[in-house]
């Protein structure tokens, strides 16, 4: 294929020379001098001849003969982020700099990240490496004998890595039970970095990902499946992709029609020094708030199929949505508060009745990672105004920001946005005394309003996550739903009726009736020990974050986040683990959340022994909010008594 970078780049020399020439010799000596006007009319003639022949060549080399995975086969007006790069040069890099570009890749030595030196992740398994191939070899009675299969795809690209084998039946993969942590450069059973129940397994999901993974880790997925009758297990799937990854055309739709448009250098130049919008492409920030964070929500969201119909189109041919659309023209956003009685969803639930308890809090706030737009179409902000994703968020790192490709990568926010100006922009009534809304200095990160109104209550990734639900803390709330509040997230040392109490005092907040723990003992303590396994984790993790540490200090946590390491979920006791090693005096604590039982104990005993023996007289005094005695000890009793109560509901969130 003729890149068009090349064609630009010839196309702008022929026209340039053209122009030269007309200045050397003058326009005038054209009529004199009938050759001179011939070679010219050629000029133009090759000119516009090898943007004709661009124009009719645009999409990249498939991939056809590829046999065993799914295959890059752009169609349907895709024509890939290749044929962008020729003349959004600094677009392009900052998308390939990010995670979306990298969240499914054909598995290379370039794309693997993972330790494949003969590594047994698992006893059922043997993860090796041959050239550049990469292979897993399974020991159990799997069905799978002891063949090696080659892993052909890699998901995830920020905090895990997880590969996919061929099982030899046309394009369909399987999981292997294993994925690698890439902060920790660890292997961990695929389990256990969801928050799933103990003793449950997600086996080697057969098919997940060319039928679910391929809805948002590609560009137009289509599963393909050949033989809608045939069951699940012995369906032939086709699966095709016009792109690995979440690429531009993701966001701005096709590109075919927009690029055959700009191989015309006139329009393309015209365009360029006019404020019109080309319309050939969709531009997000031009869409109003709604269809722009549509384009978003198309895989940032918990959602179902309409109908059987739609499932089936889906299954052959990809989603119908493209950007620009409306999201809910093509699938049912799934809203607990608002639509839950809908047939579809009734219908859902009744093959599936943990289906919202496995997404959302009680109330409907959403409470899993990667579904950020059924928090945003919640708050009153994109309801009753005009917040969308790209009010914070951008696409494309501009060429005016400092930050480094690596930094602005991380979570894609414009500048300023991680400060009170994402907030500001729209609520300027509080720009010039943000102390008297806050209560809290101007410095200090209870005034950062994110902290209050998109706490840390979203869990996924083995981490927690800031809600994207814009609204105010409520210890009603939290009673209610279980939900912690920001308050004491970050106050991890006060009790619900510390909190209750200022928020009434401050902004007239009802006050809740409380019982005796409530009243007595610091909110953290609660959800850590007798709250369910999803609290446990959310609290886990704020032990282990820099601003509740430096709100509640840390000389107190250690004996709780010792409790953790024994908890019977594996999430939890990782969590656990990291944020015990950022408490001082245990950063080179060493333990193996996946030890048994008995390791366990003992190295909750151990975190015991270690944080009384580095205690000294400026720790005495203790509090019996956070279950200390008078000298400082943890009180044990109190500790057990409330472990009794735990809440052992299993807790399974799908992330």
């Amino acid at each position: 294929m003729l890149a068009l970078m090349n064609v630009e780049s010839l196309t702008l020399g022929l026209v340039l020379f053209g122009g030269l020439w007309l200045v050397f010799f003058g326009i005038s000596g054209i009529r004199g001098h009938w050759p001179h006007a011939v070679f010219l009319g050629l000029l133009v003639a090759a000119a516009t001849a090898v943007v004709s022949a661009a124009g009719r060549n645009l999409r990249p080399d498939p991939e056809p003969a590829v046999r065993g995975r799914p295959i890059k086969m752009p169609a349907d007006g895709y024509v890939t982020s290749t044929t962008c790069h020729a003349c959004h040069a600094d677009q392009y890099a900052s998308w390939h700099a990010s995670y979306h570009r990298i969240m499914t890749q054909v598995a290379t030595s370039d794309s693997v990240v993972g330790d494949f030196e003969n590594i047994e992740p698992r006893l059922a398994e043997t993860l090796f490496r041959r050239g550049d191939d990469f292979f897993v070899r399974f020991h159990g009675p799997d069905g799978l004998s002891s063949v090696p299969r080659r892993i052909e795809l890699t998901t995830g690209s920020h905090h895990y890595q997880a590969y996919w084998f061929s099982i030899g039946q046309g394009r369909r993969l399987k999981l292997v039970p294993a994925v690698y942590l890439l902060n920790e450069r660890q292997w961990i059973p695929r389990d256990a970095a969801f928050l799933t129940p103990p003793d449950t397994s997600a086996a080697t999901l057969r098919g997940e990902w060319n039928a679910n993974c391929i809805k948002c880790h590609t560009t137009h997925g289509q599963p393909r499946l050949t033989d809608p009758a045939a069951s699940s297990d012995d369906a032939h799937l086709d699966t095709h992709v016009a792109e690995f990854g979440i690429s531009c055309e993701a966001c701005h739709g096709p590109a075919e029609d927009h690029v055959r448009a700009n191989f015309n250098p006139v329009r393309r130049y015209r365009q360029r020094s006019s404020d019109e919008g080309d319309f050939t492409i969709v531009q997000p920030e031009r869409l109003n708030h709604r269809r722009a964070a549509d384009v978003c929500g198309q895989c940032h969201s918990v959602f179902e199929f309409p109908d059987d119909e739609a499932i089936l189109r889906y299954i052959r041919d990809g989603f119908a949505y493209r950007p620009g659309d409306d999201l809910d023209d093509s699938r049912v956003i799934v809203r607990p508060a608002v639509n839950a009685n809908l047939p579809v969803l009734k219908e859902k639930l009744q093959s599936d009745p943990d289906f919202l308890k496995e997404r959302f809090w009680p109330d409907g706030m959403v409470r899993v990672s990667g579904r950020e737009y059924n928090g945003l179409i919640e708050s009153p902000c994109y309801q009753r105004g005009e917040l969308s994703c790209l009010s914070c968020h951008e696409m494309h790192k501009h060429v005016d920001d400092p930050r480094s490709l690596k930094e602005w990568a991380n979570d894609q926010l414009k500048p300023g946005m991680e400060t009170n100006q994402a907030c500001l922009q729209c609520h300027k009534q509080f720009a010039e005394d943000i102390e008297a809304h806050t209560r809290h200095a101007a410095t200090s990160s209870g005034s950062r309003c994110y902290n209050c109104h998109m706490p840390h209550t979203t869990y996924g990734l083995l981490k927690a996550i800031r809600s994207h639900q814009i609204d105010s803390p409520s210890v009603e709330s939290s009673l209610a739903t279980g939900r912690p509040n920001a308050c004491n997230l970050c106050h991890l040392d006060k009790t619900l009726a510390w909190t209750a109490g200022h928020l009434t005092e401050w902004y007239d907040s009802p006050t809740p009736q409380l019982d005796r723990d409530e009243e007595t003992v610091a909110a953290s303590l609660l959800w850590a020990l007798r709250g369910d396994a999803g609290q446990r984790a959310l609290v886990a993790w704020s032990m282990g974050w820099d601003v509740a540490q430096e709100a509640s200090g840390t000389q107190w946590l250690a004996p709780f986040l010792a409790e953790l390491l024994n908890d019977p979920y594996d999430a939890v006791r990782f969590i656990a683990y990291r944020s015990l090693r950022m408490v001082p005096g245990f950063a080179e604590f060493a333990f193996d959340f996946m030890s048994s039982p008995d390791g366990r104990l003992a190295a909750r005993q151990e975190v015991l022994q270690t944080w009384k023996g580095r205690r000294d007289s400026s720790d005495r005094g203790g509090g019996a909010e956070i279950l200390l005695d008078a000298d400082g000890l943890h009180r044990q009793e109190m500790i057990d008594s409330l472990l009794r109560d735990r809440d052992m509901r299993p807790v399974n969130l799908a992330e």
